[in-house]
């Protein structure tokens, strides 16, 4: 019997799949966060061989298996993409391998083929998208020093930057000051410097639920920088409606990422949102794995269909 892996890599978390030549789920597993470092991509790498390997047994597969798709955050682009697609390769994990960003493997699930649009935000954002004659567009996705607006990082650093705004008499005052250093155990505001300096960028995404709740008790600071981030989200939505037109019905967004859950709150505003729009949310939430996994089953194909540019 021929199996399949599929990795869904992001900066939050690592989620591994194994299934069957049927598609059947055989075994899955969850490790932490595989954000490639250009730099150093060997840590990235360890988790997910160590994971793979995890979920091969635990489903009863012997390695390597028939395909491996590998969807990780900061693994898009050349160079970086080809070095851990030949890492993943020389792991002899399996017997076709190839690797991509992982908001590809999300966009798969939910849009295999067609025109759609696929709304990401977790610790970073993007936009993917799918128009009537096939063009295939991306918005966002940039990375956390040239984009991620309406992410998880950018949200964090929005209040942080409030707060010493509003320390500085700069800004508004606001409440996240006590709130924010509690949580990270921190003296008082000028810790924020030396703590920023090694903070990662899921660290910095944490502050999320903390953020909402300040928001929600009526701090105009934190309100402002939800809204932003709302606004921001919509905007990628906004204009791949615009570049891609014209759409052959009104064209369905699917949203994913830790953020856009349907239990977090930045989900329904979002929707409420993009109800000013020519569009359509679906109810379905795509899985970034099993999106990896149907990558994976075609690579003897080689037609992923995903690619953007």
């Amino acid at each position: 019997m021929s199996f399949f892996l599929g990795v869904d890599g992001g900066g939050t978390r690592t989620r591994v799949m194994l299934v069957d030549g049927s598609g059947r789920e055989c075994a899955r597993a969850e490790g932490p966060p595989t954000l490639v470092d250009p730099a150093n991509p060997g840590a990235t790498i360890a988790v997910i061989v160590g994971l793979c390997r995890e979920v091969a047994s635990k489903g009863g597969a012997g390695l390597p298996v028939a395909g491996l798709w590998a969807g990780i955050a900061g693994a898009g682009t050349e160079p970086t993409r080809s070095v851990v697609e030949t890492a993943l390769q020389e792991a002899e994990l399996s017997s076709r391998t190839s690797v991509g960003a992982d908001a590809e493997a999300t966009f798969y699930d939910a849009f295999p083929s067609g025109p759609g649009i696929l709304l990401l935000s977790g610790t970073g954002s993007i936009a993917l998208a799918r128009g009537a004659d096939d063009s295939r567009l991306r918005v966002g996705g940039w990375g956390l020093h040239l984009g991620d607006e309406g992410s998880g990082y950018l949200i964090g650093m929005g209040a942080l930057h409030a707060l010493v705004r509003g320390e500085d008499g700069r800004g508004l005052s606001t409440d996240l000051r006590d709130p924010v250093l509690k949580v990270l155990g921190l003296p008082g505001p000028a810790d924020l410097i030396k703590w920023i300096a090694s903070a990662r960028k899921a660290d910095v995404a944490s502050l999320v639920p903390l953020i909402f709740e300040v928001a929600e008790a009526g701090d105009q600071a934190a309100t402002t920088v939800i809204e932003t981030a709302v606004d921001e989200l919509v905007g990628h939505v906004r204009t791949l409606i615009r570049r891609l037109e014209p759409w052959p019905a009104t064209p369905e967004v699917a949203l994913a990422g830790g953020l856009l859950k349907e239990d977090r709150p930045l989900r329904a505003r979002v929707i409420r949102a993009l109800e000013e729009l020519p569009c359509r949310t679906r109810d379905r939430a795509p899985d970034g794995a099993t999106g990896a996994c149907s990558l994976a089953m075609g690579l003897g194909d080689q037609t992923d269909g995903t690619q953007v540019r």
